[in-house]
């Protein structure tokens, strides 16, 4: 979203998908690129994870990224999982293609799978030429060999759950399954309502 426009701004021979859920927030991220003319950035609205999913996004999509950069979205093997299938494969154009980076910032303490597998770990406050302890926050630089192998062994990229058909308005939630947060489900009129007093009884004065 809205980080990657300064990026786009420093880097004018670079090409940039700016992604976000968000409707709202792309809109103004779009607008601004097109108020300042940037002709490198184009903007996708959805789920990263749902970017390379069928017929035109595996063409759009799938193994097509250099890099690609996150901020703090999620812990990071969920992240792995999500965009491993964004990032160039290593040994691509006859051998010669080092395949994608993932450069993700992040701070706090990380699991040894995902530690094991840094190839370079440069803390913010050193990029920002700030106060060393000003931010517990790094960017993590990993290939992207190692981006598929944590999504896997972390089991994140199995549990990847995309957005499904839609079901008609009024269907019951079935197979005992929690109802996502915010959802409605069927009045049921033949369920009784517990309201503590069943033998309550009206007298006519």
């Amino acid at each position: 979203g809205f980080p990657g426009l300064p990026l786009a701004l420093l880097l004018p021979d670079v090409q940039f998908t700016l992604v976000d859920s968000v409707q709202k927030k792309l809109k103004a991220v779009g607008e601004m690129a097109a108020e300042l003319d940037m002709t490198n950035v184009r903007i996708h609205w959805g789920r990263v994870e749902e970017m390379y999913v069928g017929e035109k996004g595996r063409r759009e999509h799938r193994g097509r990224y250099d890099v690609v950069l996150g901020r703090s979205v999620t812990a990071l093997p969920r992240f792995c999982g999500w965009v491993s299938d964004l990032m160039k494969d290593e040994g691509g154009n006859g051998g010669d293609d080092q395949g994608g980076r993932l450069i993700y910032i992040i701070g706090g303490e990380l699991e040894e799978l995902v530690e094991s597998r840094i190839v370079n770990d440069v803390p913010l406050d050193k990029l920002l030429q700030r106060a060393t302890g000003t931010s517990d926050k790094r960017a993590l630089i990993f290939n992207a060999r190692d981006v598929e192998e944590i999504g896997d062994e972390s089991g994140e990229k199995q549990r990847i759950v995309r957005s499904g058909p839609q079901k008609k308005k009024g269907q019951n939630n079935k197979g005992g399954k929690k109802m996502a947060k915010g959802a409605w489900s069927k009045k049921q009129n033949d369920v009784k309502k517990q309201r503590g007093y069943d033998n309550f009884q009206r007298y006519e004065s």
